[in-house]
């Protein structure tokens, strides 16, 4: 945080902190999410993550979603723009 701030790359940066230790650990049984309340962060998030992923040769699964994206339509908009954009990728 106090090298990027809240931010996307903070994110990454900071999941790959946790990723690392566990790693040292031997230990490879979890799951990355870059989850934010902001669809465009998130999808930054995730972007910069898989890249840093296939850069360091890892293969670990993703959990996908948009946080505290709010009820009703607001909600269902934040979470559909979120996710179906990660998704249209893969495609």
């Amino acid at each position: 945080m106090s090298y990027y701030g809240d931010s996307p790359r903070g994110m990454v940066e900071s999941a790959f902190e946790f990723a690392r230790i566990c790693r040292k650990l031997d230990y490879h049984n979890f799951v990355f999410s870059m989850k934010a309340s902001n669809p465009v962060v998130m999808v930054q998030a995730y972007r910069l993550l898989v890249a840093e992923m296939y850069v360091q040769g890892w293969d670990y699964p993703l959990h996908l979603g948009v946080t505290e994206a709010g009820e009703g339509e607001d909600g269902r908009m934040k979470s559909a723009i979120g996710i179906g954009t990660l998704l249209q990728v893969a495609l």
